[in-house]
């Protein structure tokens, strides 16, 4: 890089110090008898900025920890002064955070220091959720992060980073690791749901049920549309916007797993969601004019319960084995319909499948793309059965025309990225 340039770089980073400390410091300035508010952690972020600035670019990795005993001091001294009832250790530690955040920026990859301000902050912002989570959280749920974190830490490592059996296919580590990726996902939507006691509203419920089960969320919004009067659009919204959630996760779980199939995805991916976007925007203005306002709360499992991750491995083994013998026997018609009947009940799994198959040579990235439309399709199937079946006959309308425009969606881009692989 020119001088330009590398000027510009470093100017970037302290402009993302600088807004590090502001946007955790502006949640500090919330709270009153606070220590340290917005000025002073941005001030605290900048001089972190600037110990870096000075480690990495004079080789004196010992001046940021130089400039960290006055900041420590200064908290100390501002707590001993403070006429507040209760020590503020939370601020403490939040100015602690966000002056290594600062100094990150300068030896990490800058999106991390960003992405970890923003966990901080919501971690700070959402403290009466947090204090009230252990009420709301069962036995059984407290013994299911256990076993989670068992399974991440203590058994994933030690499990064999190795191919075995038929078509060398299966990898216990890449399986065990493709489990805490599909419970994490759904352990995030599941934690939200119970800080927020399962009634915030139309979008959220509908965005945190599409996290956590599209399936569950689909059922009980079906039912819950024939007891209330006047609910059939609200439940609609909600079991549409758990859909468009899903291509978010299909997204993210290919830019995980196989980031190189994404060219092929996203036309279809963003097709079917901008089109279920266009008919969400017009049920919410709907809704609007009707006033809905009481929501049914969702019940759902735990989403890391041992069973449940053992029984997602046990399936997503046995979709890669018969997806490749298929393949084998019948060629592409065996990958597809494998891919059918998987997708009435589950997405992830024949979605992480077939983008495993790619990544082994066994079916090309035209044959990935069209099998795992094919199981989302199958599984829109699915759903719009249960409307039918569980909910009023006011709800089957919006949601028909919503799962249509999203079909019309997946299918234009999906023959837009084919037609340019």
């Amino acid at each position: 890089m020119n001088e330009y340039e590398i000027g510009l770089n470093h100017s970037m980073l302290f402009a993302q110090g600088v807004g590090i400390g502001f946007l955790i410091g502006l949640e500090r300035e919330r709270h009153e008898g606070k220590i340290a508010g917005v000025r002073t952690f941005t001030l605290i972020a900048l001089l972190g900025a600037l110990g870096g600035f000075i480690g990495t670019q004079l080789d004196m990795s010992y001046v940021p920890w130089i400039l960290l005993i006055p900041i420590a001091a200064s908290l100390v001294l501002a707590q001993y002064r403070s006429t507040a009832t209760e020590p503020d250790t939370t601020t403490v530690m939040a100015a602690l955070i966000t002056y290594v955040l600062g100094y990150m920026l300068w030896f990490a990859h800058s999106l991390l220091p960003a992405a970890l301000a923003i966990s901080v902050t919501a971690v700070l912002y959402f403290r009466e959720e947090l204090r009230g989570l252990p009420r709301k959280l069962t036995r059984q749920d407290i013994l299911s992060f256990f076993q989670f974190a068992a399974i991440a830490f203590i058994l994933l490592p030690i499990l064999p980073n190795q191919t075995f059996g038929p078509y060398d296919v299966f990898n216990p580590y890449q399986v065990g690791w493709l489990v805490m990726l599909i419970s994490g996902i759904s352990l995030a939507g599941y934690v939200a749901l119970r800080m927020l006691g399962g009634k915030p509203g139309l979008v959220a419920v509908g965005l945190l049920g599409g996290v956590v089960s599209t399936t569950a969320t689909t059922l009980v919004y079906a039912r819950h549309s024939k007891k209330i009067s006047h609910f059939a659009n609200g439940a609609a919204t909600i079991i549409l916007l758990s859909h468009l959630v899903l291509f978010v996760r299909i997204a993210l779980v290919v830019a995980v797993v196989e980031a190189s199939v994404l060219p092929v995805m996203l036309p279809w991916i963003i097709g079917g969601l901008g089109a279920g976007l266009i008919c969400l925007f017009m049920l919410l203005q709907w809704n609007n004019k009707m006033g809905v306002q009481q929501f049914p709360e969702l019940q759902v499992s735990n989403p890391t319960e041992l069973k449940t991750a053992l029984g997602f491995a046990l399936g997503f083994s046995t979709i890669l084995l018969l997806s490749a013998w298929m393949n084998d026997i019948f060629n592409h018609t065996g990958t597809y319909i494998v891919a059918f009947f998987s997708g009435l009940t589950d997405v992830d799994a024949i979605t992480i499948a077939n983008l495993k198959l790619y990544a082994l040579d066994t079916i090309n990235i035209s044959v990935t793309a069209k099998a795992i439309v094919i199981a989302c399709v199958a599984n829109l199937v699915v759903k719009l059965a249960i409307v039918l079946v569980f909910g009023d006959r006011q709800l089957f309308i919006p949601v028909m025309i919503g799962f249509g425009l999203v079909l019309t969606g997946i299918v234009s881009g999906l023959i837009y990225a084919l037609s340019h692989v």
